[in-house]
């Protein structure tokens, strides 16, 4: 190659390197929240619902035992003296942490004393009966306002008791700042601040389900320098070997012009030799002959985005208002990744049905892993039949949003049923717990055991059993629900390896560290659960939490029947073996867990009808706060939850 054309060439690469790295450097990422960050969002969200939720009723079932008591209610009508007395008898005296309130309202004269704490002129929410929770600097402060009937006086005084306890935002919140996202959180005309919230930005609102004027406000990441390094690395190296090739062919010009002019003085003649025409032609062709170029490339034209259809905007989501072919009742929850309604379809002669309709965030429609996932989701639910599954009606697109049409399950989950029991100190009925338990195996097992329509085994495993995913309605049916993690042979939405995906509390071992997991990871949360079921204690199997103490004696739990009275022993081993370390030692499946249960039912003469678990939910419900009581269905979760 000539020197010239090592010129040309080094100076085509280098133009073609410092456009890449021009790309590299001056090329912006897409704004908005990465999934890490939108999982931290929903895991912040979802604990706090739980925190409130729990401490909620905790406090409501506090103020109802000690507005009980007839010094309580005697009380009413005297003064701050007689209050002393009970707190010196031992009798109204707080806990650690917590703050009482008793008070009492003259009809007559329309005015209300607080007679503790002393001093206080007026009570916080003037005696009225409810739940409040309100912000105070980094803390919530949660309040069970209930009343006392007076035991004497009726007619003239009427009593109220407030408990109120704090609940610490730091640990829900401290993941957000983790992730690098800020923002705040707002309850009422109050706020939070989350790290230092950028001037200007674009915020995301992610409502908190438990509290109707409450919200967590984020900045989205703006668009950012994303130097892809390929590109980067691979143009530095074109300007390099163009930069080469220029040196190469200034050498190769420098030399090839001192041999001609040395060839020129060496054999020059004394006259110019007789030009012809054809010499002069190729001479004058060879210096103005045009170099051929090359148009330039107009590059990929910019797809025409499909019309869009109408949008659905959850803020105009009311009652009467329409989601499709659907009407909207209520609003039922929110999580990380949609949002759920109580909705109803009509048809011909008066025809209606209630159906429960979870509408994908629209900020995350746009995300196309959050797409597969939520439609991974119904796909892989659809393909369930059992009475033990909360069945999936439809799945479509209305506009730019995707929906999913479930089951409506009039009842609570099975997670706020244990902890009011666990609060009143009251133990689920044993057979009322087996004959839960055993349903749950029965709707895993159908999960485990679905197929693709030509017979092929889907291979699903749901990955977050808890008893928060467990529906228990008021005619006593038992249902799983939220298959959003979970697992399948066939899917769209894959699981990055080394990803951990569930909640900790409950997850094996395996599933904890990241490792390919198959059903008896669900037979081990499932065993979890029915800890909890017939202990009435909650348990916490994080194995980053308890990798401390050793595989050995693994799950590290008291025996159920040292928790437990009149427990039949043989749920000692049916139970801890289930939650093994090692799978291996595990029952092979959730049909032979179940099994295992219901020879211990039989056995013992113990059975559990739908009747009897209705009975009980009913028992339960009654205890709950009014706030925390009503038709729930899974809230869905981001697609790093």
């Amino acid at each position: 190659m000539s020197g010239k054309a090592f010129a040309v060439a080094g100076a085509v690469i280098i133009i073609a390197g410092s456009a890449a790295i021009g790309y590299a450097l001056t090329r912006k990422a897409p704004g908005g929240m990465s999934d890490a960050q939108a999982g931290a969002m929903a895991s912040a969200v979802t604990r706090l619902d739980g925190d409130i939720k729990a401490l909620g009723d905790v406090i409501h079932a506090r103020a109802v035992s000690l507005a009980e008591p007839a010094a309580i209610r005697s009380a009413i009508g005297t003064d701050v003296a007689t209050v002393d007395d009970l707190v010196t008898r031992g009798d109204f005296v707080p806990q650690k942490g917590e703050r009482l309130e008793l008070g009492q309202i003259d009809k007559p004269a329309s005015r209300i004393e607080v007679l503790l704490p002393r001093g206080t002129a007026r009570a916080s929410h003037d005696g009225v009966v409810g739940s409040y929770v309100e912000l105070a600097g980094d803390q919530l402060l949660i309040t069970e306002i209930v009343p006392v009937a007076p035991k004497y006086d009726p007619e003239r005084y009427a009593g109220f008791l407030g408990v109120t306890r704090s609940l610490d935002l730091g640990p829900a919140l401290r993941p957000l700042l983790d992730a690098g996202i800020t923002g705040k959180l707002t309850l009422g005309n109050r706020s939070v601040p989350i790290g230092v919230m950028p001037p200007g930005a674009v915020t995301h609102d992610q409502p908190l389900s438990s509290q109707k004027d409450a919200k967590l406000t984020v900045a989205e990441p703006p668009a950012q320098a994303g130097m892809p390094l390929p590109i980067l690395v691979g143009g530095i190296g074109a300007a390099v070997i163009g930069l080469l090739f220029l040196v190469i062919g200034a050498m190769g010009k420098r030399a090839a012009d001192q041999t001609r002019a040395f060839q020129a003085m060496a054999t020059q003649p004394t006259t110019p030799p007789k030009t012809t025409g054809i010499g002069s032609a190729q001479t004058q062709l060879s210096q103005h002959h045009p170099i051929a170029a090359t148009g330039a490339a107009s590059g990929t034209p910019t797809p025409v985005e499909a019309a869009s259809g109408p949008q659905i905007v959850p803020s105009n989501l009311g009652p009467g208002s329409m989601i499709g072919r659907w009407e909207v009742v209520r609003r039922l929850g929110s999580g990380g990744m949609a949002d759920v309604y109580l909705a109803q379809a009509r048809g011909d002669g008066g025809f209606e049905k209630l159906v429960a309709v979870k509408v994908m965030h629209g900020h995350l429609a746009r995300n196309q892993r959050a797409v597969d996932h939520f439609l991974d989701e119904a796909r892989l639910a659809a393909r369930i039949h059992h009475p033990n599954v909360v069945t999936i009606q439809d799945l479509g697109k209305i506009g730019n949003d995707y929906i999913i049409v479930m089951e409506y399950v009039e009842g609570v989950d099975l997670e706020r049923l244990l902890l009011s029991a666990r609060a009143g100190q009251r133990q689920v009925p044993l057979p009322v717990a087996l004959g839960i338990l055993c349903r749950i195996c029965d709707g895993l097992d159908a999960a485990h055991r679905a197929t693709a329509p030509d017979g092929t085994p889907l291979g699903i495993i749901h990955r977050d059993v808890k008893s928060a995913n467990v529906l228990v309605s008021r005619q006593g049916s038992v249902k799983v629900v939220d298959f959003g993690i979970a697992k399948a042979a066939k899917q769209v939405h894959y699981t990055v390896a080394g990803e951990t995906k569930g909640t900790p509390a409950m997850m094996a071992p395996e599933q904890r560290v990241g490792e390919q997991v198959d059903v008896r990871a669900d037979v081990y949360s499932v065993a979890a659960v029915g800890y909890e079921l017939v202990t009435g204690q909650g348990v916490n199997l994080d194995l980053a939490a308890l990798a401390h103490l050793g595989v050995e004696n693994w799950p590290h739990l008291p025996l159920p029947s040292s928790l437990r009275a009149g427990l039949p022993p043989e749920l000692d081993e049916i139970l801890l073996h289930a939650m093994a370390f090692e799978r291996e030692r595990r029952p092979a499946d959730c049909a032979v867990l179940g099994t295992l249960c219901e020879a211990v039912m039989k056995h013992h003469q113990l059975s559990a009808s739908d009747k009897d678990i209705a009975r009980w939910v009913d028992g339960e419900l009654r205890q709950l706060s009014p706030a925390f009581v009503g038709a729930t269905t899974d809230f869905g979760k981001a697609p790093s939850a």
